[in-house]
């Protein structure tokens, strides 16, 4: 393993024992051998916090050139930032668009015309990605990425309210808006934290849900209404932009000792809600956290995102948005679940019976 690979393997070994990453240390330790991105320009736009070195480590070790946005919109730690340089990480210079390869995240970086293609980290830049000229995979579209957004997502979301001194939930009322991934990984959590829950959609999710929550079609504004007044807290979770414009009683909201928290990319509760009035000013409420969610429920996220990369050296593939290859998912699944730690053992759950 080269030099700056090496070095970042040796710093998150203080934070992390190897059974917490397994298959980030799997991937650097093979692709040192093989170096398979040797010589090429690597722009990856992941949110910057202490784990996300770890992705870093593979790309590195696989002789790529590892660069970040000049300017990102993801939320970030400055302390990791500041320690980019130490690992051989370079920020993009203004206006350049040499690029190979781009690992991106919501789209920020769907600007760059890359030599080989895309790969997208979330599932809220796909729209962006439909129209791009090169081939996208979308990490989102594999069964890999329910590890991060429902055990990582759901368990952050509860750690961040923690932080901000809400930590009594037992029989508290929560709205959970949006029953995806994130939705599903919220009610997992608030289910075993004894919450009163209920589940705002615009499709009928009343025959999916555990049978001890509830359910509100999101276009019954009456009823929706009602229930985000009689909420303890109502936390949107649809990864669309604007998803309750228009469907609250702003004035009625506004007034309400009701908490409201937005666990999606974009701001999903409107502009006549003003910021001030969700955590976190409608940013991702787990962001306000250290570490936004834990490695061993992210790094096989971040190891599929990276080994989307070497599914663009394939000369072939049409310029359109792909999932990641099964196989590759397969294949660090196994690595996860052998060597991981014994909460990923929830993996069953989540990529199979994931309403239980």
């Amino acid at each position: 393993m080269n030099a700056n690979a090496q070095r970042i393997k040796d710093y998150l070994l203080d934070f992390y024992p190897p059974e917490e990453w397994p298959t980030l240390l799997h991937q650097a330790e093979e692709w040192a051998e093989t170096q398979p991105l040797a010589g090429l320009r690597v722009l990856d736009a992941s949110p910057l916090y202490r784990n996300t070195l770890g992705k870093f480590m593979p790309l590195l070790a696989a002789g790529a050139e590892v660069y970040v946005p000049r300017r990102t919109t993801m939320p970030a730690d400055p302390a990791t930032v500041a320690m980019l340089p130490d690992f051989g990480i370079r920020t993009a210079e203004k206006g350049q668009d040499d690029f190979d390869i781009v690992l991106d995240c919501a789209a920020q970086c769907s600007r760059y015309t890359p030599a080989l293609g895309y790969a997208e980290l979330t599932r809220s830049g796909v729209p962006v990605y439909e129209r791009a000229r090169r081939p996208v995979i979308v990490a989102d579209d594999g069964r890999i990425k329910r590890v991060e957004t429902m055990l990582g997502t759901g368990e952050s979301f509860f750690r961040a309210l923690a932080q901000l001194g809400h930590s009594d939930l037992e029989g508290r009322r929560l709205l959970v808006v949006g029953y995806g991934k994130v939705g599903r990984g919220i009610v997992h959590y608030a289910r075993k934290h004894g919450m009163k829950i209920m589940v705002a959609d615009v499709e009928d999710k009343a025959g999916v849900l555990p049978g001890d929550v509830g359910f509100v079609n999101v276009n019954d504004l009456e009823d929706l209404n009602d229930t985000v007044l009689h909420a303890w807290c109502v936390v949107t979770a649809t990864g669309r932009f604007n998803a309750l414009h228009n469907r609250l009683d702003v004035k009625d909201v506004i007034a309400s000792p009701v908490l409201l928290a937005n666990m999606g990319i974009e701001d999903e509760f409107g502009t006549k809600i003003p910021n001030h009035r969700v955590l976190n000013n409608k940013k991702t409420l787990n962001f306000i956290l250290d570490e936004p969610t834990r490695m061993c429920f992210i790094e096989t996220t971040l190891a599929l995102h990276n080994a989307c990369a070497l599914e663009l050296l394939t000369a072939d593939l049409p310029s359109t948005c792909l999932p990641p290859p099964p196989d590759v998912e397969e294949r660090l699944l196994q690595i996860a679940t052998t060597h991981g730690t014994g909460e990923l053992r929830h993996l069953h759950l989540l990529l199979g019976h994931d309403s239980e």
